[in-house]
């Protein structure tokens, strides 16, 4: 059982970079009662209250976090339950180990125009998130805000009914670190995508590393353009990883 426990744990190292963060794998190890996380964490909303129709202020808890959402329904879904938020905003309660990157889920429901949510973390807005009709999963990288936070997405556009679902996050630290590089944010598309369709990528690299669910590496690939065909894939949850980014992907 140790040995497996180690092979796990060169996967997690696999899937770290530099030491800054690890990477959105919610992979769960129990060994006599021990748990290891590949990534600080996320929020699938399966624990949101009962589906219902008005809006009210809903509060859950999952993963040991406490989730508010003001002037929100529990009645629709993106890719499992949402919670749609109107005039209000998603608040966690305090996270700690700190975060270089959020990606998630949104998609407005009803009418309405497309628009922006912001992301503030403890109280201080690092981006923005793009919403439309359809469904549109963002990574926000570089983050990068050491110790305690608070993840706040806020709809600031009145009557815009905007869902959220998938949201997860990475870790960060600077221990040692004297500088942090930028680089270009790097997106795919389409997400979700189906198997025999190509999933682009909005700018050029020279490797990409596929994993499942499970840290398992199922595909590396050194692309000759900016797309690679999504063939023999179960549906489910894959991790496309470059050299500075990794990027989640669902398989329908």
């Amino acid at each position: 059982m140790k040995n497996k426990i180690n092979l796990l744990i060169s996967s997690v190292l696999l899937l770290c970079s530099n030491i800054l963060y690890c990477n959105s794998i919610n992979q769960k190890i129990n060994d006599q009662n021990y748990k290891m996380f590949f990534s600080c964490g996320s929020e699938n909303f399966e624990n949101i209250p009962a589906s219902f129709s008005s809006f009210e202020t809903n509060s859950w808890l999952n993963n040991n976090i406490t989730w508010t959402a003001s002037d929100s329904r529990t009645d629709q879904t993106i890719n499992s339950k949402a919670i749609v938020i109107r005039n209000g905003s998603l608040t966690s309660s305090i996270i700690t180990g700190g975060i270089k990157s959020l990606t998630v889920t949104t998609q407005l429901k009803f009418a309405g125009n497309p628009g922006n949510l912001i992301l503030e973390i403890n109280d201080i807005q690092v981006g923005t998130i793009p919403y439309n009709s359809g469904v549109v999963t963002t990574t926000l990288d570089n983050i990068n805000i050491v110790g305690n936070i608070i993840i706040k997405l806020v709809n600031p556009n009145t009557g815009q009914r905007v869902a959220i679902d998938d949201l997860s996050w990475t870790c960060y630290s600077n221990l040692g670190i004297s500088e942090v590089t930028k680089v270009a944010q790097l997106s795919i598309y389409p997400n979700p995508i189906k198997n025999g369709e190509y999933l682009y990528l909005n700018k050029k690299v020279n490797e990409i590393l596929i994993y499942n669910s499970e840290g398992r590496l199922i595909n590396k690939s050194n692309l000759k353009s900016n797309s690679i065909l999504i063939d023999n894939l179960l549906k489910g949850i894959y991790f496309l990883k470059t050299e500075n980014m990794t990027h989640k992907f669902i398989v329908n």
